[in-house]
């Protein structure tokens, strides 16, 4: 019995110390970390719930870009951070297939633990507006014409729009021959010209072209239609059933920060993600938010490593 009422008050102890940590914090400004330089997607996402944190915290976010290795400095970074909540990393897809990409990518997932899910949303494959692909049909019947032939551009290796690419060739029995970009701008700029005859891309960046006409939209990413693209089908309703592939953007804490730190963010987080304004806002930036506490984006992370791990194992891709 004197055991048991010992270990009862260590559990106590333990319990009330979680709850001082969600209590206390925040008491000193947060930073976000991010894998990107500023202008893209993972930066503008984290600067707009940053600014709106201040209120709900008490304190300052301050945004700290630490671009380089496909996302690796940044995380290495992070990962390397005392684990109180105050340093957190704001990343996307790179996160979970560069342990298998790289040789060496300085961490494995196991290092981080999963705060809160910030955006998602698809890719896109398109071609110049006077290809004579018309549907995503038209160009798979051709790469099984002549394989090999047809060349598609993407953002870089390992980047989600080259994965998405991985994955249309292995769900339609094609091959295609990949050319990494350094960035999605100049792989959308040889598509709008002529110069490359497909390209797939994030949604957000192909679709000013999409709607100024210079780009033909053939298929999204997404299981469903995508919300500000309606018009544009999905892989898998033009023949390739069960495709689907997203880019997500979020939010990690080096492993061992108290759950009762994440819990706080994932709170918080939630809860500027589902305000109006910040839902429309991110929607131009062409995503959405999902509500998913810690341990449902532990869940989809670790099911996208493992996902990710095989397809870089079957593809036997390398980063450059």
């Amino acid at each position: 019995m004197r055991r048991l009422f010992q270990l009862f008050l260590v559990v106590l102890g333990v319990s009330a110390a979680a709850a001082v940590w969600a209590d206390t914090f925040a008491s000193k400004p947060l930073r976000f970390i991010v894998i990107v330089a500023p202008g893209g997607s993972a930066d503008g996402v984290a600067r707009l719930v940053a600014e709106r944190l201040l209120p709900r915290l008490g304190q300052s976010v301050l945004v700290e870009n630490r671009p380089g290795a496909g996302g690796n400095i940044a995380t290495q970074f992070v990962a390397k951070a005392p684990p109180d909540g105050y340093t957190l990393l704001v990343t996307a897809n790179n996160h979970t297939i560069n342990p298998s990409l790289f040789a060496n990518a300085g961490y494995t997932i196991d290092e981080f633990a999963p705060v809160a899910l910030l955006m998602e949303g698809p890719s896109v494959i398109a071609v110049p507006a006077d290809s004579r692909f018309n549907r995503l049909q038209d160009l798979i019947d051709e790469a099984k014409r002549r394989p090999g032939a047809i060349t598609y551009g993407s953002a870089g290796t390992g980047i989600p729009s080259h994965i998405a690419g991985e994955m249309l060739k292995k769900a339609a029995g094609i091959d295609l021959t990949h050319v990494a970009y350094r960035g999605s701008g100049p792989s959308i700029a040889d598509a709008v010209g002529g110069h490359l005859p497909v390209v797939i891309a994030s949604l957000v960046a192909a679709m000013p072209h999409i709607l100024s006409g210079k780009l033909k939209a053939l298929a999204v990413t997404s299981a469903q239609r995508w919300p500000s693209a309606p018009d544009i089908p999905t892989a898998a309703e033009s023949g390739l059933p069960g495709y689907a592939h997203m880019t997500w953007i979020g939010l990690f804490a080096p492993k061992d920060t108290p759950a009762a730190i994440v819990a706080r963010m994932n709170s918080e987080v939630q809860s500027v993600l589902w305000q109006t304004e910040m839902r429309e806002r991110i929607a131009k930036l062409g995503g959405d938010v999902a509500r998913k506490d810690p341990a449902e984006f532990d869940a989809m992370i670790k099911a996208d490593h493992a996902q990710s791990a095989k397809l870089v194992k079957e593809a036997r891709l390398k980063a450059d």
